[in-house]
């Protein structure tokens, strides 16, 4: 037994070969040293180092290369870092660099444009009229007219005093100054051939003048029971006049007795105009009692008279190739006559503001007319409709009448001034004189436009409308829409088809 004790038994060694190599694995995983750290602001820097050397030690290998790696990675991830910000702050120095060279090409730019406007004002403009013109009293200008042949006006003042000046672009010369009259020069007309100027005064007479030699021809003194108020030559020898009391008169210079040949009292109030056809056969007059009446001087007698209208007639035209016939009254309406049927106008058109002083025919469809308002405005008719302002003067208009070239017109007003106007834009038939950018309701588009058109400015006229601040600035083109191809419009009909199907289904 005690034998059997002391021999180790199978079991034993079998127990001690599979615990024994693992229990010492364990108990050495057990003794592995285990680290507390430690803040290295309590221990001196020996033991810091010494630590820090002993943990290099035990890196192994690959941690190593590991380690390597990075540091080569962040070396260059560094390097390219900077040098693409040296690349940033290159592109920045050019940016900033490009900007002050824009900069500075505008402010060079701006101080060309700048210098170039002040050059182009310092230049003297073209002149595209003639200047004004002044009496030498300063006084009132009552009538003017243009010689038919040559670049001559004629004007006469309140006071009597008639002078003819020759007119340019560059300046007006005074050629001469005649005294006939006494009292007041109220109508001044040159004959058709502008060999005479014929010149009617306040002071009942009729004075006749040669353009040459600026001679009196002939003298009516007492042409008149009263102040003598129109005058029109009809043909080379019949001339007319009309005065306060609405008598008018027809004479032929031809006769040595001063009597004239004709003679009507159809009215009862000033004879204001007078006009007629080509062939001076009928002599049309306006009146203040709101009358038109037309004379046959062939064979003296009256040919028809309007109804009185409510206001007085001041003035009147041809228009239409000498077809029609215009007349301005006090009340801002013009009305429309056919020829040779003056009993009631034909056609009316009333938005003048204002009464309408005097007229002037510068084309078949287009008249000047000179308002109560100091405007001188441009009228088209059939469609009647405003074309714009061609002038102004501060005082109401008087007089108009148009150059012998056609391209300038006159202006007489209170202020003692002849205006020119260049009216040669009228013959360009590309020029669109007006025209509406913004749309407007259908209710009050006839209202604004003629709100528009009453102050709107036409060339002639200094001032500027309110647009012309906006007219640099072009509106944006839209690009067209491409055209679809055959395959599109094949694939947007089946489109429609298949939408039409589709909704006859929910249907």
């Amino acid at each position: 037994m005690p034998e059997e004790q002391n021999e180790p038994s199978s079991t034993d060694e079998d127990e001690e070969s599979l615990f024994l190599p693992q229990a010492k694995e364990v108990f050495a995983q057990r003794r592995k040293p285990v680290v507390i750290p430690r803040f290295p602001e309590n221990f001196p820097d020996e033991e810091i180092n010494s630590d820090e050397e002993d943990v290099d030690d035990s890196l192994t290998d690959e941690e190593d290369e590991l380690s390597n790696e990075e540091t080569s990675e962040i070396a260059k991830a560094t390097t390219d870092s900077s040098e693409e910000e040296q690349e940033d702050e290159e592109e920045i120095q050019n940016q900033g660099e490009s900007i002050e060279q824009l900069a500075a090409g505008r402010e060079e730019k701006e101080d060309d444009d700048i210098i170039v406007a002040i050059c182009n004002a310092a230049k003297p403009q073209e002149k595209t009229k003639p200047p004004d013109l002044r009496t030498s009293l300063n006084c009132m200008v009552t009538d003017i007219s243009f010689h038919p042949n040559e670049e001559l006006i004629a004007m006469s003042d309140i006071e009597g005093e008639i002078t003819c000046y020759k007119y340019g672009n560059e300046e007006n010369e005074l050629l001469h100054t005649l005294n006939h009259h006494k009292k007041s020069c109220r109508a001044l007309t040159f004959n058709h051939d502008g060999a005479l100027l014929f010149s009617a005064s306040k002071d009942k007479s009729v004075v006749i003048t040669d353009t040459e030699t600026m001679k009196v021809t002939q003298s009516f003194c007492k042409a008149h029971s009263s102040p003598i108020y129109s005058l029109l030559c009809m043909d080379a020898n019949i001339w007319a006049s009309g005065d306060d009391d609405g008598v008018v008169k027809v004479w032929d210079k031809r006769r040595s007795v001063q009597k004239p040949v004709a003679e009507f009292k159809e009215m009862d109030e000033f004879v204001s105009s007078m006009i007629t056809d080509s062939g001076s056969r009928l002599l049309v007059c306006t009146s203040g009692e709101g009358t038109l009446t037309a004379f046959n001087t062939r064979r003296k007698k009256m040919e028809g008279q309007s109804e009185v209208y409510p206001s007085e007639m001041n003035c009147a035209g041809l228009i239409r190739q000498e077809t029609k016939v215009i007349a301005g009254l006090g009340n801002g309406n013009m009305y429309i006559f056919d020829w040779k049927a003056f009993g009631y106008h034909s056609d009316a058109f009333g938005d003048h503001p204002s009464a309408i002083n005097c007229m002037l025919p510068i084309m078949d469809n287009i008249v000047i007319t000179g308002c109560d308002d100091g405007k001188i405005r441009a009228i088209s008719l059939f469609p009647h409709r405003f074309l714009g302002v061609v002038g102004h003067h501060k005082f109401p208009i008087e007089r108009l009448d148009i150059s012998t070239c056609g391209h300038y017109i006159a202006s007489t007003s209170h202020d003692g001034r002849v205006r020119f106007w260049n009216i040669s834009y009228f013959e360009n038939p590309d020029l669109k004189l007006m025209e509406s950018t913004t749309k407007k309701s259908v209710r009050n588009k006839k209202r604004s436009l003629r709100k528009e058109k009453l102050g709107f400015q036409l060339p002639s006229s200094k001032r500027r409308n309110k647009g012309d601040f906006f007219a640099g600035f072009a509106e944006p083109e839209l690009e067209p829409e491409p055209e679809a191809g055959p395959a599109e419009e094949a694939e947007n009909e089946s489109e429609s088809e298949s939408d039409i199907e589709s909704s006859s289904d929910s249907d």
